[in-house]
Order: C-alpha cells, then sequence, then structure tokens
C-alpha cells in the first residue's frame, strides 16, 4: 500500500506540475493578447479622435465653407488605417522610434492620402452632389500623419523602462560567440544578456577574453527542459552557433518555443531586425541564393528607380546649377585648380567609371594613404567645410544622369582599394551588385572608414542595404542623409 501511495503522491505532483507550466504557458499567451489587443485598442481609437478632432477643427476655423459627408469623413481615416497597419502601426512591438518606422509611417500616409482621394474624388464624387474640401482634406491628412507619428514616438519612450528588463539568452560556440559578444557590447541595447554554451567543452571557459562572461550551462543542458514559467523573464532568444555545434534536443525544443513561447532567431536574423546589417562572417558563395533575399536587380522597381535618379539628377543638376558655379569660384579662389577632382572607381559589376567630386584635398593626395582621417592634413579648410556639408558631392549628378551610379547605393570605392578589399575580405564583390550611390545606408550608419576594421563594418551594413533593396529603405536613407547633412556629421 505505501508504494502505491507514494507512487499516487508522486504521480499526483507530477500532474500539479504539468499542469503548472501549462497554466504558465497560458498566462503568458494571455498576457501577450492583452498587450497586443491593449495596444490595438489604444491606437485605433486615439487616431480615429485625432482624425476627427483635426478634420472637424479645420472645418471650423476655416469658417465651416467645407461639406462635411459620411464620405468625407470615413472614406479617408479608412484607407489611412489601412495604410498605417500595413507598416506595423498597430503592433506594440513595433520600434516606433527609429527613422526606419519614420519613414514607412510617412510613405503608408502619402499612399493612403492618394487612394482616399481617388476614392473620395472619383468614386463616390459620380453624381450631382458637391464634393468636400480638398484644401482640408490634404490639410486634415497632413496633420493626421504628424501627430499618429508623434504619438507612438510618445508611446514608445514611455515605455522604455519596461522594454529594457527583457533580457537575451543566447547560445553561442568558440567562432560565432565571441563576435557576437563584442558587437552587442558596441550596439545601443540595454538588456542583460545570459549565455549558454553550445557544448560542453566550453564549460568553465571565458567568452572572448579575459574579463567577459564565464560560461556556466550548457545549451543541450538548459535548453530542452526551459518551459513557460522559465522564460518569462526574457525577450528572445539568439543563436549565436553554427548550428552543426547544437544538440538535435536543442533544436527541436527551439523550435517548440519559437511557435509556442518567444522569439528564436539565427544570428543573422537577429542582425537584421535589431541592427539592420549582415555580419560578415555567416554569408558564403550562397548568399545572393538564400530565400527571403530581396535584390531583384530586374525587378520593376530597379527600373522605377533608374529612371526617378535620372530624372532628379537632371532637375537638380539644372536648378542649383548657380551653386555649382559658386562653389567652383571659391575653390578656384582659394585652392586653385583644378576644381573638379576626378578618380576612377568601382561600379556596379565590378566595371570602373570615373567618379567626379570637388576637389577638397591638396593635389598629389591621392598617391598616399588610401584613408582620409579625422584632422588629415591633406584636406584644406575650405575643403573640410565642403565634406561637413556634402556639397563636394554634387558632381557626382552627373555619374547619376549617365548611369554610373544612383543617388542611393553602396559607397563607389576607389579601384586601387577595392582591389585591396578582394583579397582581405571575403565576399566583398557582393557589394558591385547594385549600382553605387551618392548617399547609401552604410554611410548614413557608420562614421567614414578610416581602417579595414571599419571597412568590414560598413560592408555588413551594404549587406543589408542589397539584400533589402526596396523603395522603404531608400526612403530611410533619404532621411537619415538629411539628418547627417543638418547636423554635419561625417567627413
Amino acid at each position: 500500500m505505501i508504494p502505491d501511495n507514494q507512487s499516487r503522491v508522486s504521480a499526483d505532483k507530477r500532474g500539479k506540475v504539468k499542469a503548472d507550466s501549462s497554466d504558465s504557458r497560458e498566462t503568458i499567451r494571455v498576457r501577450g493578447r492583452k498587450r497586443k489587443a491593449f495596444f490595438g485598442l489604444y491606437a485605433g481609437s486615439l487616431d480615429a479622435l485625432l482624425w476627427l478632432g483635426l478634420y472637424f477643427a479645420l472645418t471650423k476655423i476655416t469658417g465651416e465653407y467645407n461639406i462635411v459627408t459620411l464620405a468625407s469623413v470615413f472614406i479617408p481615416f479608412g484607407f489611412l488605417m489601412i495604410s498605417i497597419a500595413l507598416v506595423g502601426g498597430y503592433r506594440y512591438r513595433t520600434d516606433f522610434a527609429s527613422l526606419r518606422y519614420a519613414s514607412e509611417h510617412l510613405i503608408a500616409s502619402t499612399c493612403g492620402y492618394f487612394v482616399a482621394a481617388f476614392g473620395l474624388y472619383v468614386v463616390a464624387s459620380i453624381g450631382p452632389a458637391a464634393t468636400s474640401s480638398r484644401a482640408i482634406f490634404t490639410l486634415s491628412v497632413v496633420a493626421f500623419a504628424v501627430a499618429t507619428l508623434a504619438a507612438r514616438r510618445l508611446f514608445w519612450f514611455s515605455t522604455r523602462g519596461w522594454r529594457d528588463q527583457g533580457k537575451l539568452l543566447a547560445i553561442v560556440d568558440k567562432d560565432l560567440g565571441p563576435i557576437f559578444y563584442k558587437d552587442y557590447l558596441a550596439s545601443k541595447q540595454q538588456q542583460q544578456v545570459e549565455y549558454l554554451a553550445s557544448d560542453l567543452s566550453m564549460l568553465g571557459s571565458r567568452l572572448a577574453g579575459e574579463d567577459t562572461p564565464l560560461l556556466k550551462t550548457e545549451a543541450a543542458h538548459l535548453i530542452p527542459q526551459l518551459r513557460a514559467n522559465h522564460v518569462e523573464a526574457f525577450e528572445a532568444i539568439i543563436i549565436a552557433s553554427r548550428f552543426s555545434h547544437l544538440d538535435h534536443r536543442v533544436m527541436e525544443r527551439l523550435g517548440k518555443i519559437q511557435f509556442e513561447l518567444m522569439p528564436v532567431y539565427p544570428m543573422e536574423t537577429f542582425y537584421e531586425n535589431y541592427w539592420q546589417k549582415v555580419p560578415v562572417d555567416l554569408i558564403g558563395p550562397a548568399w545572393p541564393l538564400e530565400t527571403e533575399f530581396t535584390l531583384v536587380q530586374h525587378s520593376v522597381y530597379s527600373t522605377i528607380k533608374r529612371c526617378v535618379d535620372f530624372l532628379i539628377a537632371l532637375t537638380a543638376l539644372i536648378m542649383i546649377s548657380p551653386i555649382l558655379l559658386l562653389v567652383m569660384l571659391v575653390i578656384l579662389i582659394l585652392d586653385g585648380r583644378p576644381v573638379i577632382y576626378s578618380q576612377p572607381r568601382t561600379g556596379i559589376h565590378g566595371v570602373p567609371f570615373t567618379l567626379y567630386k570637388f576637389r577638397t584635398m591638396k593635389v598629389g593626395s591621392d598617391k598616399g594613404d588610401g584613408y582620409t582621417r579625422e584632422g588629415d592634413s591633406r584636406v584644406s579648410r575650405l575643403g573640410s567645410f565642403l565634406r561637413k556639408s556634402r556639397l563636394d558631392e554634387l558632381p557626382q549628378l552627373w555619374n547619376v544622369l549617365k548611369g554610373d551610379m544612383s543617388l542611393i547605393g553602396p559607397r563607389a570605392e576607389w579601384v586601387r582599394l577595392v582591389a585591396d578589399y578582394e583579397r582581405q575580405i571575403p565576399h566583398y564583390h557582393y557589394r558591385h551588385l547594385v549600382r553605387p550611390g551618392i548617399t547609401g545606408w552604410a554611410q548614413v550608419n557608420y562614421p567614414y572608414g578610416a581602417s579595414l576594421e571599419d571597412t568590414i563594418e560598413k560592408f555588413s551594413y551594404d549587406l543589408y542595404y542589397i539584400r533589402n533593396f526596396s523603395l522603404r529603405l531608400d526612403a530611410e536613407v533619404v532621411l537619415k542623409t538629411f539628418h547627417t547633412m543638418l547636423f554635419g556629421k561625417g567627413r
């Protein structure tokens, strides 16, 4: 009887533990659904109040000459909500403080404006009835786009303390673990990271040398036993390890965790989602063939982008010709000839071309060091101003007009440096899959490169741009470029 009672008690305990674990998992799911539902309801209700308030306030201020109808109120709002929802405007995990989201939000609002205008003034206006004011409609959409973006940014910053409490769990091996650790330290993230060894041989060792985390737990010991009540404090799991280094039980459990509990990111995916770059150490010869690779050189967007580049470059050259002449005159007076500096650069598919810029350095400076460093004595006083203001880049509009370059793309590097980089940096030729640009993702996210290490870091941002080649990313580059120009960053 005693063994039977003990077995019954043991079974009851196991059942209770299993029930508690199930309840805890369900608690996390319910909590997650409530957060999502609450924010969606909060953001949707706030947007509705903002739209109604702005639309009727503008109608009142302008003397109530606007004709208010159900269509004029609800058609624009409906299309604007759909557009904002498509870019994550009603997801509480979206990074509303980023320029990336700001560009998506404004692009979505612009698209919603044009679709709503078509629906309101073409489809819904069929018949003799008068239509509402186009001016008030336009002003309302502009004010709504700005106000809703500001409200989301306010929400993001007010909940920063709560978000920073979430920890990250990283599974590391000897190859990729130190790389992830150093990159995480260099990032702006504030979460605590708990590190797990990918195999038993790493236990008791330091992750990346002296004064770095000591690896005390093996992934094969912890991950298979992870349950909902153990992961409440974690935001995500990062696999900073080769998959071949992980036990099959770990991989099976990570797959279930990904679907049941929280995100599990391979290292490359984490870098793309959190830091908008691709780690150079993880790419290989098959990188352009991988799934979800969005570089499509012959896509409709590529054609549209080339047409837009041509039209903008032509228009800009005509409009700023007085500025070009003035800069040329000032360079001639202060620094002498030549005014224009030309140099062979590597273009799309590795084809060389001649790049043109306003001269900012002393004549013959290109025969020395290939890098321009902070406080470089070869740069003239006028040249320093031209570089910080980006005025020295204006002659490159001629390169864009000719098709050698795009307005946005990886930096066009000197042919001599490219030959060195391709020997020292694996797969460096991938950055030539698109046209080089006057500005680009790497240029606005990382300071001017002055070493091989800087070049590798910038290459990781170029890879992200190439992989995510899109209108949305180009729009974000434009916004960041304006920020760079206004605050005089770069060299």
